[in-house]
C-alpha cells in the first residue's frame, strides 16, 4: 500500500473520537473546578470511592478505579498526610490496610461532589430524560463489548 493514502475509518470511528473528545474537555473542566478546593480530578475519586465504600482496601480501590495499586498507594498517602483519609489494619489480614475518610475528608468530599454534580447538570442540560436513559443503556453495552474484545485479546 503506497503511503499517504487514505485510511478507512471503522464504522463508528466518529463517535468514538467524539467520545474521546467530550471525556478530555470534561476531565478539563473537573480539574479546573475541583482546583477550587484543592483537589486533582483522581484525589476526588478516590475520596468519592472510600466515602461510598468504607473500609475497601487499597487494592480493591485500585481495582474500582481501573488503574495500578501503585498510583493509588501514591495518591492515598498524600490523602493521608492533608488528614483527609485514613488506613487501618484490616482486622482479618494485618497485611492489608482499609480506608476511610476523616471528618476533614467527608467535609471536603461534600464540597467537591458539589462541584461535580455542577458539572455534570451542564453537561446533559442538553439531553432529555429519555435521552439520558438511552445513553446509559448504550455507554453500558458498549463496556461490555469492549470488556469482551479485552477478554478476547488478552491471551
Amino acid at each position: 500500500m503506497k503511503s499517504g493514502g487514505k485510511l478507512r475509518k471503522a464504522r463508528g470511528f466518529d463517535v468514538w473520537l467524539q467520545v474521546g473528545r467530550t471525556n478530555i474537555k470534561v476531565h478539563q473542566v473537573l480539574n479546573m473546578m475541583l482546583d477550587k478546593v484543592d483537589l486533582s480530578l483522581a484525589q476526588h475519586e478516590i475520596l468519592i470511592n472510600i466515602r461510598n465504600n468504607s473500609g475497601l482496601t487499597q487494592k480493591q480501590l485500585s481495582d474500582q478505579l481501573l488503574v495500578v495499586k501503585s498510583n493509588v498507594t501514591a495518591l492515598i498517602q498524600k490523602l493521608e498526610a492533608r488528614g483527609l483519609v485514613r488506613r487501618t489494619p484490616d482486622p482479618d489480614d494485618t497485611r492489608k490496610k482499609c480506608l476511610a475518610l476523616t471528618a476533614r475528608g467527608e467535609a471536603l468530599v461534600q464540597k467537591s461532589f458539589a462541584l461535580q454534580n455542577r458539572v455534570v447538570t451542564a453537561m446533559t442540560s442538553v439531553m432529555s430524560d429519555k435521552e439520558l436513559e438511552q445513553m446509559v443503556d448504550i455507554m453500558a453495552r458498549v463496556g461490555e463489548a469492549v470488556d469482551v474484545f479485552r477478554a478476547a485479546n488478552s491471551r
